[in-house]
């Protein structure tokens, strides 16, 4: 049986291979990345490790040499990377080809000018919520005033709330545990990262989103599935790839993925996809972004995926699908199910978790929950922030100090090192929950109840 399926068979997740449930070659192996890893740290000394130079492996921006970062470098008019043109609010951005084309006449005066974009084409969720909401300017406070990040500090930055070792865990699975290449992998989404500016959009929050596509419900968080995944609501025929920048729609996806971290906690580290396709038709389907999707899911979020799930089929996605299917990692491929019918549908969400549109009892219907007045509030206390940015900063020093003597002990083989060092990764987790409310705007889910500022999650709340 496909072990995607043994999963809802036996109600539980797939545990080998995730923290706490490693062999004594899988711990090895980890042993083994984070010693590479360290040695990629500008403070580590590794004389004799030399399979990763951080200087030649990553971009400038993470190289050991510091750049200075000044506050107008991350205005969101004046940064050049992709997502911050994307995000770019209409009154700022640079009038586009077509803005360009509908302003002048046709040619010589025959066939029609290209039509005006309308005003919710690039709305944003801050330009009509109450200012008060907003979070402040990045980089206000002096603990964010730094310069680019290192490696390192590109590595703590990406691990956010999580424990440490599931972040190395989910690369040395998705490269079948082979230290050096899932370390590869991992550099190039720190880098990634770091071109796009990720925090950025961490720290902006829904403000800087599509309106549009925020009140679409499409990528609505909603309940978990029988083994606990959180479901990811997909009910395609809302999508219209053009009512929005397919830029926009790439930031959107990515901050939906930022914001299903939170709700992620072991055992559970992967989300359902609930792909509803009644009544879609072809021009739902977006093949750009259909790819743009894949490659960073593949890429820079690996192993959060657990089930693909197809409702309702109709015979466009199925013709669909027959494309679609060839582009698909053989891995991601296994995750994907289909549900014809309601019934089967329960057999991976408990009807109590489903919308009644779906077949379930939830009378759940998807509202945008508009950001509030002061809501980041504590983003604006500069001094909170560096407290909580520095008791964070000596809680991954100890970390290190702890994985350092654990990657490099002798051990005779098969044999175990206690993980002691659990208790220094809990400290540091415990330190980022503090933190977070410091660096991430609110979001929908903050806003209903879901997700608690420690990031305890309640899932009645929605």
């Amino acid at each position: 049986m496909n072990p995607v399926l043994e999963q809802y068979e036996s109600g539980k997740p797939i545990a080998e291979g995730t923290l706490g449930n490693l062999t004594a070659l899988q711990d090895a192996t980890l042993r083994d990345l984070w010693r590479r890893l360290l040695a990629s740290f500008p403070n580590s000394v590794a004389a004799d490790h030399n399979e990763v130079d951080p200087a030649a492996t990553l971009s400038p921006a993470l190289s050991p040499t510091p750049q200075p970062l000044s506050a107008s470098s991350v205005d969101s008019s004046k940064r050049s990377n992709r997502l911050r043109q994307a995000s770019a609010s209409p009154a700022t951005t640079p009038t586009s080809d077509k803005q360009r084309s509908s302003s002048s006449s046709s040619w010589f005066g025959f066939g029609a000018a290209a039509k005006p974009e309308p005003t919710s084409y690039r709305q944003l969720v801050g330009d009509v919520a109450p200012e008060g909401s907003r979070p402040p300017e990045r980089y206000s406070s002096s603990a964010m005033a730094r310069a680019a990040p290192t490696v390192r500090d590109a590595f703590w930055d990406t691990v956010m709330c999580d424990h440490p070792d599931v972040l190395l865990l989910r690369f040395l699975r998705a490269r079948k545990w082979k230290p050096e290449d899932a370390l590869n992998m991992l550099l190039a989404c720190l880098r990634w990262r770091q071109n796009e500016d990720i925090d950025w959009l961490v720290w902006s929050g829904e403000s800087r989103l599509n309106l549009a596509l925020m009140r679409s419900g499409i990528g609505a968080l909603h309940r978990t599935d029988r083994i606990g995944q959180p479901v990811l609501h997909i009910p395609v025929r809302l999508n219209d790839p053009k009512a929005q920048p397919l830029e926009q729609i790439v930031e959107y996806t990515i901050y939906l993925m930022e914001v299903a971290r939170c709700v992620l906690h072991p055992p559970v580290e992967k989300v359902c996809l609930l792909v509803d396709t009644t009544d879609m038709s072809l021009s739902n389907m977006d093949w750009n972004f259909f790819r743009t999707f894949l490659h960073y899911l593949e890429h820079y979020y690996p192993e959060c995926l657990g089930l693909v799930l197809i409702y309702n089929a109709s015979w466009v996605f199925n013709s669909l699908w027959k494309l679609i299917r060839p582009l698909l990692d053989p891995v991601v491929a296994s995750k994907v199910q289909f549900a014809a019918s309601q019934k089967d549908l329960q057999k991976f969400i408990a009807p109590e978790n489903l919308p009644v549109e779906l077949g379930g009892s939830d009378r759940f219907t998807f509202t945008y929950a508009m950001p509030r007045d002061g809501e980041n509030a504590p983003m604006f206390d500069s001094a909170a922030f560096d407290a909580a940015a520095a008791k964070r900063e000596a809680a991954c020093d100890h970390f290190e100090s702890a994985t350092r003597a654990w990657a490099n002990a002798t051990l005779v083989p098969g044999e175990f090192l206690p993980h002691a060092r659990n208790s220094v990764a809990d400290s540091v987790i415990a330190a980022s929950k503090d933190m977070d409310r410091y660096r991430r705007a609110r979001t929908q889910y903050h806003r209903t109840g879901v997700i608690a500022d420690d990031l305890a999650v309640n899932w009645s709340s929605s």
